[in-house]
Protein backbone atom coordinates (compact mmCIF):
# COMPACT_ATOMS: atom_id res chain seq x y z
CA UNK A 1 0.00 0.00 0.00
CA UNK A 2 1.36 3.42 -0.89
CA UNK A 3 2.30 5.71 1.96
CA UNK A 4 0.19 8.79 2.56
CA UNK A 5 1.95 12.14 2.90
CA UNK A 6 5.28 10.43 3.60
CA UNK A 7 4.05 8.70 6.79
CA UNK A 8 5.83 5.51 7.83
CA UNK A 9 4.15 2.17 7.36
CA UNK A 10 2.95 0.30 10.44
CA UNK A 11 5.82 -1.61 11.96
CA UNK A 12 8.36 0.98 10.79
CA UNK A 13 10.70 2.99 12.98
CA UNK A 14 8.10 5.44 14.31
CA UNK A 15 9.13 7.35 17.40
CA UNK A 16 7.74 5.39 20.40
CA UNK A 17 7.09 8.66 22.21
CA UNK A 18 4.76 9.67 19.38
CA UNK A 19 2.83 6.43 19.79
CA UNK A 20 2.53 7.05 23.53
CA UNK A 21 1.28 10.57 22.90
CA UNK A 22 -1.34 9.34 20.43
CA UNK A 23 -2.50 6.70 22.90
CA UNK A 24 -2.86 9.29 25.68
CA UNK A 25 -4.78 11.70 23.43
CA UNK A 26 -7.14 8.93 22.29
CA UNK A 27 -7.75 7.91 25.90
CA UNK A 28 -8.53 11.49 26.90
CA UNK A 29 -10.93 11.90 23.99
CA UNK A 30 -12.65 8.65 24.97
CA UNK A 31 -13.04 9.87 28.56
CA UNK A 32 -14.43 13.20 27.38
CA UNK A 33 -16.95 11.47 25.12
CA UNK A 34 -18.03 9.13 27.91
CA UNK A 35 -18.38 12.04 30.32
CA UNK A 36 -20.38 14.06 27.80
CA UNK A 37 -22.70 11.09 27.16
CA UNK A 38 -23.23 10.61 30.91
CA UNK A 39 -24.14 14.27 31.41
CA UNK A 40 -26.68 14.19 28.55
CA UNK A 41 -28.15 10.89 29.75
CA UNK A 42 -28.46 11.90 33.40
CA UNK A 43 -29.18 15.64 33.22
CA UNK A 44 -30.57 16.25 29.71
CA UNK A 45 -33.47 18.68 29.79
CA UNK A 46 -32.40 20.21 33.12
CA UNK A 47 -31.16 23.78 33.12
CA UNK A 48 -28.83 24.43 30.21
CA UNK A 49 -28.13 20.73 29.50
CA UNK A 50 -29.82 19.67 26.23
CA UNK A 51 -31.55 16.35 25.67
CA UNK A 52 -30.22 14.04 22.95
CA UNK A 53 -33.18 14.98 20.74
CA UNK A 54 -32.45 18.70 21.15
CA UNK A 55 -28.80 18.08 20.34
CA UNK A 56 -29.72 16.11 17.21
CA UNK A 57 -32.05 18.94 16.13
CA UNK A 58 -29.35 21.60 16.66
CA UNK A 59 -26.83 19.57 14.66
CA UNK A 60 -29.43 18.60 12.03
CA UNK A 61 -28.69 14.92 12.63
CA UNK A 62 -31.40 12.30 12.17
CA UNK A 63 -32.14 10.33 15.34
CA UNK A 64 -33.71 6.94 14.73
CA UNK A 65 -32.97 5.57 18.20
CA UNK A 66 -35.77 5.11 20.75
CA UNK A 67 -36.12 7.76 23.44
CA UNK A 68 -35.60 6.38 26.98
CA UNK A 69 -37.73 9.16 28.44
CA UNK A 70 -40.67 8.06 26.29
CA UNK A 71 -40.18 4.41 27.28
CA UNK A 72 -40.08 5.34 30.97
CA UNK A 73 -42.99 7.78 30.72
CA UNK A 74 -45.77 5.21 31.11
CA UNK A 75 -46.55 2.27 33.33
CA UNK A 76 -45.85 -0.18 30.51
CA UNK A 77 -44.21 0.22 27.12
CA UNK A 78 -43.79 -2.07 24.12
CA UNK A 79 -41.12 -1.03 21.61
CA UNK A 80 -41.03 -2.57 18.14
CA UNK A 81 -37.40 -2.04 17.21
CA UNK A 82 -36.66 -1.33 13.57
CA UNK A 83 -34.44 -4.28 12.60
CA UNK A 84 -35.34 -4.38 8.92
CA UNK A 85 -36.97 -7.58 7.69
CA UNK A 86 -36.99 -9.21 11.10
CA UNK A 87 -38.56 -9.06 14.54
CA UNK A 88 -37.42 -7.61 17.85
CA UNK A 89 -39.79 -6.36 20.55
CA UNK A 90 -38.81 -4.85 23.90
CA UNK A 91 -41.22 -4.98 26.84
CA UNK A 92 -40.62 -2.56 29.71
CA UNK A 93 -42.50 -2.49 32.98
CA UNK A 94 -41.25 -0.93 36.24
CA UNK A 95 -37.74 -0.68 34.75
CA UNK A 96 -37.75 -4.41 34.03
CA UNK A 97 -37.05 -5.53 30.48
CA UNK A 98 -37.89 -8.52 28.30
CA UNK A 99 -36.64 -8.82 24.71
CA UNK A 100 -38.72 -10.96 22.35
CA UNK A 101 -36.56 -11.97 19.35
CA UNK A 102 -33.47 -10.13 18.15
CA UNK A 103 -33.64 -9.36 14.44
CA UNK A 104 -31.07 -10.33 11.85
CA UNK A 105 -27.30 -10.67 11.98
CA UNK A 106 -26.97 -7.49 9.91
CA UNK A 107 -29.10 -5.54 12.39
CA UNK A 108 -27.24 -6.79 15.50
CA UNK A 109 -25.00 -3.75 15.97
CA UNK A 110 -27.92 -1.34 15.60
CA UNK A 111 -30.04 -3.46 17.93
CA UNK A 112 -27.42 -3.30 20.69
CA UNK A 113 -27.18 0.46 20.24
CA UNK A 114 -30.98 0.84 20.36
CA UNK A 115 -31.30 -1.30 23.49
CA UNK A 116 -28.73 0.90 25.22
CA UNK A 117 -30.64 3.96 24.02
CA UNK A 118 -33.77 2.45 25.59
CA UNK A 119 -32.00 2.43 28.95
CA UNK A 120 -31.40 -1.32 29.04
CA UNK A 121 -28.55 -2.37 31.29
CA UNK A 122 -29.76 -5.91 31.87
CA UNK A 123 -32.60 -8.10 30.64
CA UNK A 124 -34.88 -10.18 32.83
CA UNK A 125 -35.71 -12.41 29.87
CA UNK A 126 -34.78 -12.95 26.26
CA UNK A 127 -37.42 -14.92 24.37
CA UNK A 128 -36.78 -16.82 21.15
CA UNK A 129 -40.17 -17.30 19.53
CA UNK A 130 -38.66 -19.65 16.94
CA UNK A 131 -35.18 -20.24 15.45
CA UNK A 132 -35.41 -18.45 12.08
CA UNK A 133 -32.49 -16.17 11.24
CA UNK A 134 -34.60 -13.00 11.08
CA UNK A 135 -35.60 -13.53 14.71
CA UNK A 136 -32.37 -14.76 16.31
CA UNK A 137 -29.64 -13.14 14.18
CA UNK A 138 -28.71 -10.61 16.86
CA UNK A 139 -29.43 -12.85 19.85
CA UNK A 140 -25.84 -14.03 20.47
CA UNK A 141 -24.69 -10.39 20.56
CA UNK A 142 -27.49 -9.50 22.98
CA UNK A 143 -26.59 -12.36 25.33
CA UNK A 144 -22.93 -11.42 25.19
CA UNK A 145 -23.62 -7.74 25.86
CA UNK A 146 -26.37 -7.65 28.50
CA UNK A 147 -26.62 -9.70 31.71
CA UNK A 148 -29.73 -11.84 31.16
CA UNK A 149 -31.86 -13.63 33.73
CA UNK A 150 -33.21 -16.34 31.41
CA UNK A 151 -33.34 -17.39 27.77
CA UNK A 152 -36.82 -18.77 27.02
CA UNK A 153 -36.92 -21.21 24.11
CA UNK A 154 -39.49 -23.13 22.06
CA UNK A 155 -39.30 -26.90 21.97
CA UNK A 156 -36.65 -27.60 19.33
CA UNK A 157 -36.63 -31.40 19.52
CA UNK A 158 -38.41 -31.62 16.15
CA UNK A 159 -36.27 -28.89 14.56
CA UNK A 160 -33.60 -30.59 12.50
CA UNK A 161 -32.56 -27.77 10.16
CA UNK A 162 -28.91 -26.75 10.36
CA UNK A 163 -28.69 -23.27 11.84
CA UNK A 164 -25.46 -21.48 12.64
CA UNK A 165 -27.49 -18.71 14.28
CA UNK A 166 -29.20 -21.13 16.64
CA UNK A 167 -25.90 -22.80 17.53
CA UNK A 168 -24.29 -19.41 18.21
CA UNK A 169 -27.23 -18.36 20.39
CA UNK A 170 -27.16 -21.50 22.53
CA UNK A 171 -23.37 -21.26 22.82
CA UNK A 172 -23.59 -17.60 23.84
CA UNK A 173 -26.14 -18.44 26.53
CA UNK A 174 -23.98 -21.26 27.90
CA UNK A 175 -20.77 -19.24 27.80
CA UNK A 176 -22.37 -16.28 29.58
CA UNK A 177 -24.12 -18.34 32.22
CA UNK A 178 -27.64 -17.57 31.02
CA UNK A 179 -30.14 -20.22 32.19
CA UNK A 180 -32.13 -21.75 29.33
CA UNK A 181 -35.74 -22.82 29.71
CA UNK A 182 -37.95 -24.66 27.20
CA UNK A 183 -41.40 -23.11 27.49
CA UNK A 184 -44.61 -25.08 27.99
CA UNK A 185 -48.23 -24.15 27.39
CA UNK A 186 -49.50 -21.98 30.21
CA UNK A 187 -46.11 -20.99 31.64
CA UNK A 188 -46.06 -17.56 33.29
CA UNK A 189 -43.14 -15.21 33.93
CA UNK A 190 -43.28 -12.11 36.13
CA UNK A 191 -42.04 -8.89 34.56
CA UNK A 192 -42.38 -5.91 36.85
CA UNK A 193 -45.96 -5.94 38.10
CA UNK A 194 -47.11 -7.68 34.92
CA UNK A 195 -47.17 -11.25 33.67
CA UNK A 196 -45.91 -12.82 30.45
CA UNK A 197 -47.96 -15.93 29.62
CA UNK A 198 -47.16 -18.62 27.06
CA UNK A 199 -50.56 -19.13 25.45
CA UNK A 200 -49.24 -21.95 23.32
CA UNK A 201 -45.76 -23.35 22.88
CA UNK A 202 -45.95 -24.21 19.20
CA UNK A 203 -48.53 -26.01 17.08
CA UNK A 204 -50.35 -29.03 18.46
CA UNK A 205 -50.39 -31.42 15.47
CA UNK A 206 -53.60 -33.33 14.80
CA UNK A 207 -51.48 -36.20 13.46
CA UNK A 208 -48.43 -37.17 15.58
CA UNK A 209 -46.52 -37.91 12.36
CA UNK A 210 -47.31 -34.48 10.90
CA UNK A 211 -44.27 -32.39 10.02
CA UNK A 212 -44.49 -28.96 11.65
CA UNK A 213 -43.40 -25.83 9.83
CA UNK A 214 -40.74 -23.96 11.79
CA UNK A 215 -42.99 -20.87 11.85
CA UNK A 216 -45.53 -22.91 13.78
CA UNK A 217 -42.96 -23.70 16.47
CA UNK A 218 -43.42 -20.07 17.50
CA UNK A 219 -44.12 -19.35 21.14
CA UNK A 220 -47.43 -17.48 21.32
CA UNK A 221 -47.29 -14.92 24.10
CA UNK A 222 -49.62 -12.56 25.95
CA UNK A 223 -48.31 -9.90 28.31
CA UNK A 224 -50.69 -8.24 30.76
CA UNK A 225 -50.11 -5.43 33.26
CA UNK A 226 -52.99 -3.53 34.83
CA UNK A 227 -55.49 -2.74 32.10
CA UNK A 228 -53.04 -3.39 29.28
CA UNK A 229 -52.54 -6.54 27.19
CA UNK A 230 -50.20 -7.33 24.29
CA UNK A 231 -50.18 -10.43 22.06
CA UNK A 232 -47.15 -11.64 20.07
CA UNK A 233 -47.36 -14.91 18.11
CA UNK A 234 -43.99 -14.72 16.32
CA UNK A 235 -44.41 -16.14 12.81
CA UNK A 236 -47.24 -18.53 13.72
CA UNK A 237 -49.53 -19.18 10.79
CA UNK A 238 -53.26 -19.73 10.41
CA UNK A 239 -53.24 -23.30 11.80
CA UNK A 240 -51.90 -22.02 15.12
CA UNK A 241 -54.21 -19.01 15.08
CA UNK A 242 -57.18 -21.35 14.69
CA UNK A 243 -56.00 -23.40 17.67
CA UNK A 244 -55.58 -20.25 19.76
CA UNK A 245 -59.10 -19.02 18.92
CA UNK A 246 -60.61 -22.44 19.71
CA UNK A 247 -58.68 -22.63 22.95
CA UNK A 248 -59.03 -19.09 24.33
CA UNK A 249 -61.81 -17.32 22.44
CA UNK A 250 -62.44 -13.87 23.90
CA UNK A 251 -59.60 -14.33 26.38
CA UNK A 252 -57.25 -13.44 23.51
CA UNK A 253 -58.43 -9.82 23.61
CA UNK A 254 -55.60 -7.29 23.78
CA UNK A 255 -54.95 -3.59 23.29
CA UNK A 256 -51.91 -4.30 21.13
CA UNK A 257 -51.01 -7.01 18.62
CA UNK A 258 -47.82 -7.68 16.72
CA UNK A 259 -48.89 -8.68 13.22
CA UNK A 260 -47.82 -12.30 12.85
CA UNK A 261 -45.14 -13.23 10.31
CA UNK A 262 -44.43 -9.56 9.46
CA UNK A 263 -48.00 -9.09 8.22
CA UNK A 264 -48.14 -12.14 5.94
CA UNK A 265 -51.45 -13.35 4.54
CA UNK A 266 -50.53 -16.87 5.73
CA UNK A 267 -51.33 -15.48 9.19
CA UNK A 268 -53.52 -12.68 10.58
CA UNK A 269 -56.83 -14.35 9.70
CA UNK A 270 -60.10 -12.47 10.09
CA UNK A 271 -61.14 -14.91 12.83
CA UNK A 272 -57.95 -14.35 14.83
CA UNK A 273 -57.96 -10.56 14.43
CA UNK A 274 -61.58 -10.48 15.52
CA UNK A 275 -60.82 -12.56 18.61
CA UNK A 276 -57.87 -10.37 19.68
CA UNK A 277 -59.78 -7.20 18.71
CA UNK A 278 -56.73 -4.95 19.14
CA UNK A 279 -56.75 -1.17 19.20
CA UNK A 280 -53.28 -1.11 17.63
CA UNK A 281 -51.43 -3.50 15.32
CA UNK A 282 -47.74 -3.17 14.45
CA UNK A 283 -45.96 -5.04 11.65
CA UNK A 284 -42.19 -5.43 11.79
CA UNK A 285 -40.85 -5.49 8.24
CA UNK A 286 -38.07 -4.19 6.00
CA UNK A 287 -38.51 -1.44 3.46
CA UNK A 288 -39.24 -2.83 -0.03
CA UNK A 289 -38.74 -6.38 1.24
CA UNK A 290 -38.82 -9.27 -1.23
CA UNK A 291 -41.91 -10.84 0.40
CA UNK A 292 -44.26 -7.89 -0.02
CA UNK A 293 -44.86 -7.77 3.74
CA UNK A 294 -47.22 -6.61 5.04
CA UNK A 295 -49.61 -8.03 2.47
CA UNK A 296 -52.36 -5.71 1.26
CA UNK A 297 -55.17 -8.07 2.26
CA UNK A 298 -53.84 -8.15 5.83
CA UNK A 299 -53.73 -4.36 5.98
CA UNK A 300 -57.34 -4.35 4.78
CA UNK A 301 -58.34 -6.86 7.48
CA UNK A 302 -56.67 -4.75 10.18
CA UNK A 303 -58.39 -1.61 9.00
CA UNK A 304 -61.71 -3.46 8.80
CA UNK A 305 -61.67 -4.15 12.56
CA UNK A 306 -60.96 -0.46 13.24
CA UNK A 307 -57.40 -0.90 14.55
CA UNK A 308 -54.64 1.66 14.12
CA UNK A 309 -51.87 0.17 11.96
CA UNK A 310 -48.14 0.93 12.11
CA UNK A 311 -45.19 -0.62 10.28
CA UNK A 312 -41.51 -0.31 11.01
CA UNK A 313 -40.52 0.10 7.37
CA UNK A 314 -42.45 3.39 7.19
CA UNK A 315 -42.69 4.45 10.83
CA UNK A 316 -39.26 3.38 12.10
CA UNK A 317 -39.08 2.10 15.67
CA UNK A 318 -42.59 2.17 17.14
CA UNK A 319 -43.10 2.56 20.90
CA UNK A 320 -46.53 2.01 22.43
CA UNK A 321 -46.84 3.53 25.91
CA UNK A 322 -49.66 2.72 28.33
CA UNK A 323 -50.66 4.45 31.53
CA UNK A 324 -53.88 5.23 33.40
CA UNK A 325 -54.62 7.99 30.90
CA UNK A 326 -54.61 5.60 27.94
CA UNK A 327 -52.24 4.67 25.13
CA UNK A 328 -49.90 6.76 23.01
CA UNK A 329 -47.81 5.71 20.02
CA UNK A 330 -44.40 7.22 19.24
CA UNK A 331 -42.59 6.64 15.93
CA UNK A 332 -38.95 7.55 15.31
CA UNK A 333 -39.47 8.27 11.63
CA UNK A 334 -41.14 11.59 12.33
CA UNK A 335 -40.90 11.92 16.13
CA UNK A 336 -44.61 12.71 16.23
CA UNK A 337 -46.82 11.44 19.04
CA UNK A 338 -50.00 9.79 17.89
CA UNK A 339 -52.97 9.01 20.12
CA UNK A 340 -55.09 6.18 18.67
CA UNK A 341 -58.10 7.42 20.66
CA UNK A 342 -57.95 10.85 19.03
Amino acid sequence: MANSRGQKRRGGNANPNHRKLVAVVCSLLGLLAAGFSFVIQEYGGQGFVPTWNQLYDWLDVSDEAPDPQIIASGETSVTFLDVGQGDSVLLCQDDNFCLIDAGTTDSAEGLISDLRACGVEELDYVVMTHPHADHIGGMPDVLETFPTGMLILPDLTEYDEESAGLERTLDAAAENGVPMYVALDGDTFALGSGTLTVLQAGETPENPDQEIDANNLSLCLRYTAGGFAFVDTGDAEQEVERQLVNRYGDDLKANLLKAAHHGSSTSNTEEFLSAVSPDIVVASCGLNNDYGHPHAEVVDRIQAIGAEFYRTDYDGTVTVVYDSNGIQVHCTSDSEVQDPAA
